[in-house]
């Protein structure tokens, strides 16, 4: 009996964390290890290309006009993947309100706004959450998104292409997250966690 009256006394405990944790939000930041390890060739590539400019290498084949641009495409190739992995705001912020993204900067998608959702590798071997919308239901920003979209994942995935076949008559955004610091399995999990407390149109 002793055992049943606390069982009883620590359930209520029990479903409040619980819903605590499914509202809290899902903030995913971009990794400094994985955009690092993708700015250092760049790097390498930018002082070699410098150091061949200034020393009169023709390594690419090309002169010098060649290694000053390949300087310049490398430098700022680097500049701008350390510029993400330093960036200390979340990428994506997944809440009860609905879906926030800075890249590409759709901003809010509101949970009545989503049709459908999905993940699946995209172009280079890259890895992006899907996301199927409702665009008559987006704010201006994210539905101005929607009007400059170029639909170029589909041509290079199959996957995506099936998931926009799927999803006939609604747009889709696609988000990058494989340079995330949480893991595209850890994503998934917590989103599939999120989606058991919003419904999505069919």
């Amino acid at each position: 009996m002793q055992q049943q009256r606390d069982e009883t006394k620590n359930a209520p405990r029990k479903s409040r964390r619980r819903e605590q944790d499914d509202a809290k939000p899902i903030a995913a930041y971009n990794s400094k290890v994985k955009l690092g390890i993708l700015a250092t060739p760049c790097v390498l590539v930018a002082l070699s290309a410098a150091y061949g400019a200034i020393n009169g290498i023709d390594w690419l084949g090309g002169g010098t006009g060649l290694h000053w641009a390949a300087a310049g495409i490398g430098g700022l190739t680097a500049f701008t993947l350390l510029q993400m992995a330093f960036d200390k705001t979340p990428v994506l912020i997944i809440d009860d309100e609905g879906i926030r993204c800075r890249r590409p900067d759709v901003g809010m998608i509101p949970w009545r706004a989503v049709v459908g959702l999905g993940t699946s590798k995209a172009t280079l071997l890259r890895k992006v959450l899907m996301i199927a919308v409702d665009d008559a239901e987006l704010d201006e920003q994210a539905a101005r998104h929607m009007r400059r979209r170029v639909g170029l994942f589909a041509a290079f995935s199959p996957q995506v292409a099936k998931f926009e076949g799927q999803m006939t008559g609604w747009p889709s955004i696609h988000v990058p997250i494989s340079y995330f610091a949480l893991s595209s399995g850890e994503l998934e999990k917590l989103l599939a966690e999120k989606i058991k407390f919003h419904g999505k149109k069919s």
